[in-house]
């Protein structure tokens, strides 16, 4: 059983020359490369591509949308809010990593 993959993970074997051959699903016939440009354009002429690219070459209408999708007033941050919270957030992953900032630290003064 081989282990889960998270899809960026997967997507960059199956279109990677040197590891393509794990993800090679039948084990009757030989392996054989695909190119990522050989799997885009087997996935546009795929009617679910042909859609996709249709959807995506149409201009998105306004309109369309909820009138207070793109409002961030009500329960939106500001910036600097947002700064002191990313601050906040490497402080706390620096401290729990210390050792390792020190370490660097005497690598760097040496």
């Amino acid at each position: 059983m081989s282990r889960r993959k998270e899809v960026a993970d997967f997507l960059q074997e199956v279109t990677s020359r040197k590891d393509r051959h794990r993800s090679w699903a039948n084990k009757d016939e030989p392996y054989s490369y695909v190119s990522a440009q050989e799997f885009a354009d087997a996935f546009q002429s795929f009617h679910v591509g042909r859609k996709q690219g249709q959807e995506l070459s149409t201009p998105f209408d306004k309109r369309k949308s909820h009138p207070a999708a793109s409002i961030t007033s009500e329960y939106g941050v500001n910036k600097k809010e947002l700064l002191k919270a990313c601050f906040s957030r490497e402080w706390l992953l620096m401290k729990r990593n210390s050792s390792v900032y020190i370490f660097k630290m005497m690598q760097v003064s040496t």
